[in-house]
């Protein structure tokens, strides 16, 4: 069985202890003089497009597609200072996860993030290069709509997989496995908690990809 596997990252992979969520802050009030416009933002499971465009909302401005490039510009600049200082946490078995699901398919990235957010959070750690393409923020403000564009990408890269499976750390995860015709694994590492999680009705639950790995790889042949 060829498995083409989409990783999460805030959450399953890594947490940044809330850089992204001050730097979004911080350049909202840089642009703006809007202070704390991303504190009543719901992040967990959602796009970047999406979470910005809620703030924006929240402040009474236009959410217009300048707008939304500069403010993208300027959260860009300040995460990767932040990075460059956050204590970031590397969730327990996600080196080796991704080590052993890598003979059995492809990995790759669906993430709510832009593009250039998750190679910077993924660059700060060293673990960019492991996954060989992705579905983003950039790609659509619907997560549910990154499925589709993963296994596009993966066909394009010469890779036609015959199972997916998204592994998240929300019930919006699982959603957008279900929404993509793929199968779902939820992690208890992130955002959501174990009760949530039950709710959403995934394939797989998980405390982390240390103890779960060997259910994955079950799950995944």
């Amino acid at each position: 069985m060829k498995t083409l596997f989409l990783y999460d990252i805030d959450g399953t992979i890594l947490s940044t202890q809330g850089a992204g969520r001050a730097s979004l802050n911080a350049a909202f009030e840089d642009l703006y003089g809007v202070a704390h416009a991303f504190a009543e933002v719901r992040f967990g499971g959602r796009t970047d497009p999406g979470i910005i465009a809620r703030a924006y909302e929240l402040a009474n401005l236009p959410c217009t597609a300048k707008e939304a490039a500069r403010l993208q510009s300027r959260y860009l600049e300040l995460l990767h200072i932040r990075l460059s200082s956050a204590d970031i946490t590397v969730h327990p078995g996600v080196s080796n996860a991704i080590e052993a699901t890598a003979p059995l398919g492809r990995n790759a990235l669906l993430t709510g993030n832009w593009r250039a957010g998750a190679q910077a959070k993924l660059g700060a750690v060293d673990l960019w290069h492991p996954f060989a393409f992705g579905a983003f923020g950039d790609d659509s403000p619907n997560r549910n709509d990154l499925v589709p564009v993963a296994v596009e990408r993966s066909r394009a890269s010469g890779f036609s997989p015959e199972r997916v499976i998204v592994i998240g750390d929300t019930e919006a995860d699982v959603a957008c496995a279900r929404a993509g015709g793929a199968l779902a694994v939820a992690v208890l590492t992130g955002w959501a908690d174990r009760v949530l999680l039950e709710g959403a009705g995934p394939d797989l639950l998980i405390e982390d990809l240390g103890s779960g790995l060997k259910a994955l790889l079950a799950l995944a042949v």
